[in-house]
C-alpha cells in the first residue's frame, strides 16, 4: 500500500512539473516578438463625400474597417483644422466610443454635425483622431482626413401650410372632424419649438375644439422637411352650411433662437351631411331610357329618403323641365310636411312630349329643400338638386330633312389627346362638324365653346373656367360646309391644377346659314373626362450600412400621399435575391394628405453587395395601375465569429490552455493516473478478499 501511494505521488510531482514546463515553453514564445507591435490597422470606407446645407444639421457617417489586429476603447474624435471653420458637433459628446473591433471587421461611425448659417459653399476638412489599446492593453493612436461639403448658403426658416385634409371629408351641422395639418419648412435651416394654434373659433355658431387643444406643437422641422400637426374639432348643431375661415397662427424660432410668427388662413367646408342633422337622397330613380315620341306620355319616379339622423320637415320637391317642348301632366310641385329620420316616400310625375319637340335630349330637373331642427326658420334652407335626361325621338325630323328641309349642323366625333384630361396640363380637343342635310349647304359658321361649370371659389383658381384655350380663341369660324360633308377642327386647351376629378360637360354653340341667307342656331354638347394626378411622395430609405449574413436586417421608410385624389388599393413589397420578413403590407386606399409607415426584414445569405427594391403599386383615379420603385443596395459581411472562451479570460491564460490541451505529456499523464488509480481499486479489492478468506 505504501508502495502504491509513493508512486501516485510521483506521478502528481511530474503532472505539476509538465505544466510548469508547458507555461515556461508559452512563455519563451512570448519573448520571441513584442506585443505591443500587435496593433490594429484602420482605414475608412466611404464611397462620396457626404454633404449639407449651411444652417442644417447633417450627420457624417462612414464605416471604420479594422485589417490589423484587435482593437478595445477606441475613442474617435473630430478635430476641425480648418480655417473659418463652419462646423459643431451637435450632441452631448463631442467623441465616439467604440468598445471593441475585432481583426477583418468595421463599424459604423455617426457624428451630428451643425453647419453654421453663414458657412460658405465648398469642401472643408475634418481630421478625426484615435486613442485605442490592443489585445494586450498597449496605447496607440491613429489620424484620418474626411472632407465634408457645404452645398449652399442657408435660407431662413418659413413655415408654410401644405395641405389642409378632414376626416371625413365631409363634415355637417354637430359633426367632428380631425383635421389635419401638412407643414412645410421652405427654407433650409430648421425651425425649432414650433407652435400652432387655431384662431377664431366660435362654440356658438361655428367650429369649436372637441378634445385636446387648439394648440399643437412640433419640436423641430428640417430645412425642405415637411411635417404634420391634428386637431379635433366640432361643428355647432347651428353651423351655417358653406366654406367656414380659420385662422392658424405659426410660432417658431430660427438656429438664432429668433421668433418668427405668421398667420396663414385654412377654409372648412361644411356640407349636407352630418352626424346629427337630417341628410335627404334621391334613391332608385325611375325614368325611360329609350326615346319618346311627341305626345306619348312617360313616368319620371323616385324614393326620397332621409338617411340623417333628424326627422326633416317642410320638404318641397320640384320636379321641372328646362323645355316649353316638354311639358307636366301632373302637379310639378309637391310638399311632404315630416319624413322621419331613416324614412322614405315614393314620388311619381307624368311628363310628354309636344308634337313640336326635336329629337335629342332634354334636361329635367330635381331640386328639393327641406329643414330640420337646426335650421328652422332660418334662411339657410337644405337644398339638394339632380338631373335626368329624357331623349325624345321625333321621327317627323327625318321627313324635313329634306331638300326643302333646314340644314342641320352636328358633331359627329370628338376625341381628345391625351385620351384622358389631367388637371394641371394641356389637351388638344378635336372636333368633327357635319352638314345632316343631303341637298344644302351650309355658310358663315361661327362655333364657339362655352363651359358653364365653375372651379372651387376657394380654390387656387377662385372660381374661374375649368378649361382655357391655349394660344387661341375658343372661337372658329368655317366658311362653309358641302351637304353631307365634315370640316375638323383642333383647339389645344389647358385644365386647371385643382379641377375636380369628374366629367365637364362643354358646350358648342353654332350660328350658320344656308344658301338663301337664313340663320340657324344650334347647340351640342360634348363630355371631358378629367382625372387628378396621383402624387406619392416617398420619405429616405432607413438602411443600415452593413449587414451580416444570416441574420435579419429592417430596411423602413416613411410616404406620404400629397397629390389631390385617393391612392387605391395601395400595396408595398420588398422584392430582391433574398429571403424576407413582413416583406408585403397592404395599405389599402390611401386618403389624401394620409402618411403611412412600413418596415420590413431582409435576410442576406451570402457576404457581399446585394441590391433589393421597395415596389409601390397602386391604382389612380382613372384605374390605371402605377408602380414607383425605390432601389437599394447593402452591403453583407460574413458572420460574427463566436469565441472559443470567456471574454473576461485573460488572452496569456487561454493561450497557455490551449497549448497545455495540445502536448502529449499531459496525456501520457492523465493515462498514468488512470491506470494507477485502477490498479489502486484492484489491489485494495483483492486485499479484502483473502482477509475474508482467513477469517
Amino acid at each position: 500500500m505504501k508502495k502504491f501511494i509513493s508512486v501516485i505521488l510521483a506521478l502528481l510531482l511530474i503532472l505539476s512539473q509538465l505544466t510548469t514546463v508547458v507555461l515556461a515553453d508559452e512563455d519563451d514564445d512570448r519573448d520571441r516578438f513584442d506585443r505591443s507591435t500587435l496593433m490594429p490597422i484602420f482605414s475608412i470606407e466611404n464611397s462620396q463625400i457626404p454633404s449639407g446645407d449651411a444652417g442644417s444639421t447633417m450627420t457624417l457617417s462612414f464605416n471604420l474597417k479594422n485589417t490589423g489586429y484587435q482593437a478595445k476603447n477606441v475613442v474617435i474624435t473630430p478635430e476641425f483644422t480648418a480655417e473659418n471653420n463652419p462646423f459643431t458637433v451637435s450632441s452631448l459628446t463631442t467623441s465616439e466610443t467604440i468598445p471593441q473591433i475585432n481583426g477583418n471587421s468595421s463599424v459604423n461611425v455617426k457624428f451630428k454635425l451643425a453647419i453654421a448659417p453663414n458657412a460658405m459653399p465648398g469642401s472643408y476638412p475634418i481630421k478625426l483622431n484615435f486613442r485605442f489599446k490592443n489585445a494586450y492593453d498597449y496605447d496607440g493612436t491613429h489620424e484620418e482626413i474626411v472632407y465634408v461639403r457645404v452645398t449652399g448658403r442657408s435660407t431662413p426658416p418659413k413655415i408654410m401650410i401644405k395641405e389642409v385634409s378632414t376626416n371625413p371629408k365631409e363634415i355637417g351641422p354637430g359633426g367632428s372632424a380631425r383635421v389635419s395639418l401638412i407643414l412645410e419648412n421652405k427654407g433650409s435651416i430648421d425651425a425649432r419649438d414650433i407652435s400652432v394654434s387655431l384662431e377664431g373659433l366660435k362654440s356658438s355658431e361655428g367650429f369649436y375644439v372637441g378634445s385636446g387643444s387648439n394648440v399643437a406643437y412640433v419640436n423641430r422641422l428640417g430645412g425642405h422637411a415637411v411635417g404634420a400637426v391634428v386637431f379635433d374639432l366640432k361643428a355647432a348643431n347651428n353651423i351655417r352650411r358653406g366654406s367656414h375661415e380659420i385662422g392658424v397662427k405659426l410660432s417658431y424660432k430660427d438656429s438664432q433662437r429668433n421668433t418668427l410668427e405668421d398667420v396663414q388662413n385654412i377654409y372648412i367646408n361644411v356640407g349636407g351631411k352630418s352626424g346629427t342633422s337630417s341628410n335627404i337622397q334621391i334613391d332608385n330613380l325611375d325614368y325611360p331610357t329609350t326615346g319618346i315620341r311627341p305626345g306619348n306620355d312617360f313616368l319620371l319616379g323616385f324614393d326620397l329618403v332621409n338617411n340623417g339622423k333628424l326627422e326633416a320637415s317642410n320638404i318641397i320637391v320640384k320636379v321641372e323641365s328646362g323645355d316649353p317642348s316638354v311639358v307636366p301632366k301632373t302637379a310639378s310641385i309637391k310638399k311632404i310636411n315630416l319624413l322621419e329620420a331613416d324614412k322614405s316616400e315614393h314620388l311619381t310625375f307624368i311628363f310628354t312630349p309636344t308634337k313640336d319637340a326635336e329629337t335629342r335630349n332634354y334636361p329635367i330637373n330635381i331640386s328639393i329643400e327641406y329643414e330640420d331642427e337646426l335650421n328652422q326658420g332660418t334662411e339657410n334652407k337644405y337644398l339638394l338638386t339632380q338631373y335626368v335626361g329624357i331623349y325624345v325621338n321625333n321621327p317627323k325630323e327625318d321627313e324635313e330633312d329634306s331638300p326643302k328641309g333646314k340644314p342641320k349642323l352636328i358633331i359627329d366625333k370628338y376625341n381628345f389627346e391625351p385620351s384622358i384630361v389631367k388637371a394641371g396640363e394641356n389637351f388638344t380637343m378635336n372636333l368633327s362638324f357635319f352638314n345632316t342635310n343631303k341637298e344644302k349647304a351650309v355658310k358663315n359658321i361661327k362655333i364657339f365653346l362655352t363651359a358653364d361649370e365653375k372651379t372651387d371659389p376657394n380654390g387656387n383658381s377662385g372660381g374661374g373656367n375649368v378649361f382655357t384655350p391655349v394660344e387661341s380663341s375658343n372661337t372658329f369660324y368655317i366658311d362653309s360646309i358641302p351637304p353631307k360633308g365634315r370640316v375638323e377642327k383642333s383647339i389645344k386647351m389647358f385644365t386647371v391644377p385643382d379641377a375636380q376629378a369628374k366629367t365637364y360637360t362643354i358646350t358648342a354653340n353654332f350660328e350658320y346659314e344656308d344658301s338663301k341667307g337664313e340663320e340657324y342656331t344650334a347647340t351640342e354638347l360634348i363630355g371631358v373626362p378629367v382625372i387628378q394626378q396621383s402624387k406619392l411622395e416617398i420619405g429616405e430609405l432607413n438602411i443600415p450600412p452593413e449587414a451580416f449574413a444570416g441574420e435579419a436586417t429592417p430596411i423602413s421608410v416613411e410616404f406620404y400621399n400629397t397629390g389631390k385624389v385617393t391612392l387605391y388599393n395601395m400595396m408595398v413589397k420588398l422584392e430582391g435575391d433574398f429571403p424576407t420578413e413582413n416583406g408585403n403590407y397592404y395599405v389599402g386606399n390611401f386618403e389624401v394628405g394620409n402618411s403611412e409607415y412600413f418596415e420590413g426584414m431582409i435576410i442576406p445569405q451570402e457576404p457581399g453587395e446585394i441590391t433589393g427594391t421597395l415596389v409601390f403599386t397602386y391604382e389612380d383615379s382613372s384605374g390605371e395601375t402605377i408602380e414607383v420603385k425605390e432601389d437599394f443596395t447593402l452591403n453583407v459581411m460574413e458572420p460574427m465569429p463566436m469565441d472559443e472562451f470567456p471574454e473576461d479570460m485573460p488572452p496569456e491564460e487561454a493561450r497557455g490552455i490551449k497549448k497545455l490541451f495540445k502536448s502529449k505529456w499531459f496525456w501520457i499523464t492523465i493515462i498514468l493516473i488512470g491506470a494507477g488509480f485502477g490498479g489502486f481499486k484492484f489491489y485494495k479489492k483483492r486485499k479484502e478478499k483473502g482477509m475474508a478468506l482467513d477469517e
